[in-house]
């Protein structure tokens, strides 16, 4: 009896772990490989299940406002993470802003580019290419297609419909297809910070752990420069 006691312990408890709703989390679209790999460490280590979303920072922020069930946003973007007002705020990563063309292409010259991809201005990789190339005096081509994350327009370039796309250098690593032609200079535009939200209490531990050590160093291997 005491042993069927123990075995149905055993599988209440099984049971309400695996019930256990999950800590859902909204990242930007070049978060994607970083932020699913700390996701999936976090995990394991605790227990708990994960729930996550990418899309572009802006759209998210937006989700969020009209009542998405949201535990930790990260944007590319400080003004989008202090527009959902979370309960606590901090900068995390950092990050550069590239040129890149395809693999292929062995000569480049940015300033004779006619079709550029590049994300949509309200989108925070769209508002610092503008801003880069305004600083460089560069006018955006009249053929310029527009991507509604960072993601969408990398694959512009990759999969041929644009000569050339500005996107963060951590999308240009994740691409066989592409290569960097160019690094802005970082005064061109405005600092590419990544803060993270704490929208509710429920997504506490995970919010922390992403100042660990380990998860720091899954950032790092991915491209982006961990902050203070």
């Amino acid at each position: 009896m005491r042993s069927l006691v123990f075995v149905l312990s055993l599988f209440w408890i099984g049971c309400s772990r695996s019930e256990e709703p999950p800590v859902t989390v909204y990242a930007a679209s070049s978060l994607r490989e970083a932020v699913t790999e700390i996701a999936e460490v976090w995990s394991r280590r605790s227990g708990h299940p994960h729930r996550l979303q990418f899309e572009a920072s802006t759209t998210l922020a937006r989700q969020i406002k009209e009542g998405a069930p949201v535990d930790v946003f990260i944007s590319a973007a400080p003004e989008w993470v202090d527009d959902v007002a979370p309960r606590e705020r901090r900068d995390w990563l950092e990050n550069r802003l590239v040129c890149v063309v395809p693999k292929e292409t062995k000569e480049f010259d940015l300033r004779s580019a006619r079709r550029l991809a590049l994300a949509n201005e309200q989108v925070p990789a769209g508002k610092y290419a503008k801003a880069a190339l305004a600083h460089m005096g560069i006018p955006i081509p009249p053929g310029t297609i527009y991507g509604s994350n960072v993601r969408d327009v990398l694959s512009k370039v990759s999969q041929g419909g644009a000569e050339a796309a500005i996107v963060y250098a951590t999308d240009a690593a994740v691409d066989p297809a592409v290569r960097v032609a160019f690094v802005f200079p970082e005064e061109s535009h405005p600092r590419i910070v990544y803060p993270a939200g704490l929208v509710t209490e429920r997504g506490k531990a995970f919010f922390d752990a992403l100042r660990e050590p380990w998860a720091l160093e899954i950032a790092r291997r991915h491209g982006f420069t961990p902050l203070p």
